[in-house]
């Protein structure tokens, strides 16, 4: 397998007790995500009750997701699913000196979505108070944070407060059609002095008492799926496919030196619901299999190409088994086969195949291999910004290599690739991304964080020096020899 490829694109599989950070840098790397003001309504039945210090409770059935009020937010599944599959819960706590609102939940049987406000009693948020208030949700008492393809996002109000959503990914999970979703953070983290005992917070098997709870900024929620649980459906495949990974083993001086290894991978389910259509990947591998699967190319029955997104993976050690949920887009549960077809050996870049063109008129296309095409829709620039609306045509692995250049043909980042924040945005209603570029500052030979002149990255500025865009060419072969064929009839 394209080893490289896959450690470039992918996180690494970590010890489990590198998972708490694994969180953290998640949320950190969300954090300047955006999408369009959309106004939502939804049906999901909810009841609630709440066991901590200082409580109120309000619900309005039919409410807007006050999330999405703010062109901050972001697009994070389909809007229109969420228009149909949500409920206002109203369910409010206050301890700690802080103000938690669990506002909406949203939840089939491939994804949560918990909408919350976070408010500081005596004064305005800050990004460090989110960042490190974070919290952990349970499902039933199990752990639903952990594990790959889940993603928080929250940002700033005029109000001083932080409207957030946490996306769990529930497709190896049994969520019955009523269950009990906890909600909480330890704000003592943040004197860096805890409460709890090592991972008694982060273990599946844990029971929180009352006792825990009056130590949290806690919040419990008895939701019922109701409707859109008859819009899911649930595949279960059981398909085992052999497959080649690499490990690492060391010497007595402790140096690394690749091995390869042969292993076997289980699809054991695939998941169309409202909220997006997965394939659920096991193995005893580390979570090799996951990553073959993700790096493979997936076509339904019509030969159609289906977009598979870019996430992070997760594994355990060997022979403990690992879960990873593969997300596709242009599948729907009327799809009745899958041809998962593998990359043979390693890609490779190719410069001379690496088209550019002007900016300005759309769509542009832009073959990124022999099996596929990237479609440049729109450029948009702003200060301190610029945005790049696109889709895949066929099979283009992961995210395009984009690269921003002048008349003369020279890469023109103000920074370079550590002077910006890329965040890609999919846009689940119409199978297509937005990759924005982001420039607020560089970084000095000492690691610390110098602002850009403004000037060099107004509008006028970046629209003056960003003429023309390239996409990154591969070179490589798929294996039809090695395909996997799933049939969903």
């Amino acid at each position: 397998m394209h080893r490289e490829d896959l450690e470039k694109m992918f996180s690494r599989i970590e010890p489990d007790d590198a998972l708490k950070n694994r969180i953290i840098d998640r949320m950190e790397d969300n954090s300047m995500k955006k999408s369009t003001k959309r106004s939502l309504k939804g049906i999901m039945s909810v009841a609630a009750c709440v066991a901590v210090i200082g409580i109120s409770t309000a619900f309005a059935a039919g409410s807007v997701i006050s999330y999405f009020q703010s062109d901050k937010a972001i697009d994070i599944t389909s809007m229109e699913a969420l228009a149909e599959y949500n409920e206002e819960v109203g369910v409010t706590v206050s301890n700690f000196g802080y103000t938690l609102t669990l506002d909406n939940i949203a939840t089939d049987d491939n994804f949560m979505h918990v909408f919350y406000t976070l408010k500081k009693d005596d004064s305005s948020m800050t990004e460090n108070d989110y960042y490190n208030l974070w919290f952990l949700c349970r499902i039933n008492g199990k752990l639903a944070n952990f594990g790959n393809n889940n993603t928080e996002n929250a940002y700033s109000t005029e109000d001083g407060s932080y409207k957030g959503v946490i996306k769990l990914n529930v497709a190896d999970m049994e969520v019955p059609d009523t269950f009990t979703l906890e909600m909480y953070s330890e704000p003592a983290i943040l004197k860096e002095e805890s409460n709890f005992e090592g991972d008694y917070l982060y273990n599946d098997d844990t029971v929180l008492t009352d006792a825990d709870k009056e130590k949290l900024l806690y919040i419990s929620t008895i939701a019922k799926k109701t409707s859109v649980e008859t819009k899911s459906v649930v595949k279960n495949v059981n398909k085992k496919f052999p497959f080649t990974y690499y490990d690492e083993v060391y010497d007595e001086d402790g140096n690394a030196s690749p091995v390869e290894r042969q292993g076997e991978g289980e699809i054991s389910k695939v998941v169309f619901s409202p909220f997006g259509s997965q394939l659920v990947v096991k193995d005893r591998c580390q979570g090799n299999a996951g990553m073959k699967i993700s790096g493979s190319a997936i076509f339904d029955e019509n030969g159609q190409s289906l977009d598979v997104l870019n996430t992070d993976m997760s594994g355990g050690r060997v022979d403990v088994e690992s879960i990873n949920k593969i997300e596709i887009l242009k599948a729907d549960a009327n799809t009745k086969a899958l041809k998962i077809v593998p990359v043979m050996g390693s890609m490779t870049y190719n410069e001379e195949k690496t088209a550019t063109q002007q900016i300005g008129t759309y769509p542009m296309t832009f073959k990124t291999s022999a099996y596929g095409s990237v479609v440049v829709t729109n450029i948009r620039f702003s200060d301190g910004a610029f945005e790049i609306d696109y889709y895949k045509d066929g099979f283009s692995l992961w995210d395009p290599n984009f690269h921003t250049m002048d008349k003369d043909g020279n890469i023109v980042e103000p920074g370079g690739k550590l002077g910006c924040l890329l965040t890609t945005t999919v846009h689940h209603d119409t199978n297509s991304y937005t990759a924005k570029y982001a420039y607020d500052g560089e970084y000095d030979q000492n690691g610390n964080k110098v602002p850009f002149d403004m000037s060099t990255i107004s509008k006028e500025n970046l629209e003056k020096t960003f003429t023309h865009l390239g996409i990154g060419y591969y070179d490589f072969e798929l294996d039809y020899d090695n395909a996997i064929d799933i049939n969903l009839k």
